[in-house]
């Protein structure tokens, strides 16, 4: 597959360029610039935008990014790094203006298209499921070394399957006999302890629940908010795309603490508010795809997009 296949047209983009985008925006941050959809749908529509910062742990991505990104090189600081940096990458923006951030968290389209990555259970490959492509620590590493309870722990938290148990005693039976090195040989484990009914979504929450693990996508997504938020001044927007529910309760919870006053218990009130809102959202409810764009991308499907403004 070239690079030019992968190129399709981002996740909720019209919501982004209508709600996140605002008016007076100079800098924009991308935490997860992929192949620069997102990032070449926003520099068409914002020509007054003076630096777009973003970053990415694949540098094939980066290099793919740089070149559809080409005639905005002069407005581009892209870094390989985990936006879980976003605090020092964004400090090191000179006369960085009014500012816009964008996670767009989850697997890159082309990342489920490569079957040398290891994070699809569709195509052979090797148990990789890193974003990063120079990091040493891989799957395959990990299942070979991993007690039976912690691969309980960590389908049960990151995957929320029901046969956790059994899946992590077969992956260690099975390993006894010989390392586990693909993904067609971890599919074959995780069926042949699950219904063929609940297969196909037992395969998907698995493969999820390592991905999760090997990445710390969570722990990232959480020093992320603190660091975004930090970064915000009054009028600044943040929007963050998650795709299942573990990274949406996080978002969820994360904005409407900071909704909400401060409050706490006085000679008058039990409830005095002592600090005010640091942030409003834009919509209670997330943005979702339209039906048109879940049968032009059927990946759009579990998105959603929560917004908030600095206050």
């Amino acid at each position: 597959m070239t690079d030019k296949n992968w190129f399709h047209d981002p996740v909720l983009k019209k919501e982004i360029l209508d709600f996140l985008v605002f008016p007076t925006v100079e800098t924009f941050f991308d935490g997860t610039l992929g192949l620069g959809g997102h990032a070449e749908s926003i520099l068409e529509h914002v020509p007054n935008l003076k630096h777009y910062v973003a970053c990415d742990l694949d540098e094939h991505h980066i290099e793919v990014a740089r070149k559809r990104l080409s005639p905005w090189k002069e407005k581009l600081k892209i870094h390989h790094a985990n936006f879980s940096e976003i605090a020092s990458l964004l400090e090191a923006v000179e006369d960085r203006g009014p500012l816009a951030i964008l996670l767009d968290l989850g697997l890159c389209s082309a990342h489920v298209d490569q079957a040398d990555r290891g994070f699809s259970f569709q195509e052979d490959g090797p148990l990789h499921f890193c974003f990063d492509t120079s990091a040493k620590f891989t799957a395959e590493i990990w299942i070979s070394e991993v007690s039976r309870v912690d691969l309980t722990r960590i389908f049960r938290r990151y995957g929320e399957l029901s046969n956790a148990p059994q899946i992590a005693r077969k992956i260690v039976e099975v390993r006894a006999e010989k390392p586990i090195t693909t993904t067609q040989e971890l599919r074959a484990i995780v069926e042949s302890v699950t219904h063929p009914q609940n297969r196909r979504k037992a395969l998907t929450l698995a493969f999820q629940a390592i991905r999760i693990f090997i990445n710390q996508e969570l722990e990232v997504l959480e020093k992320a908010l603190v660091g975004g938020m930090n970064m915000l001044q009054p009028g600044d927007r943040m929007g963050i795309i998650s795709y299942h529910s573990l990274e949406d309760r996080i978002v969820k919870q994360s904005f409407a603490l900071n909704a909400k006053p401060v409050t706490e218990e006085s000679e008058f009130s039990l409830h005095e508010e002592v600090q005010p809102p640091s942030v409003k959202l834009l919509r209670k409810k997330p943005f979702e795809a339209s039906a048109q764009e879940v049968a032009e991308n059927p990946r759009s499907r579990s998105a959603k997009l929560r917004i908030i403004e600095k206050l």
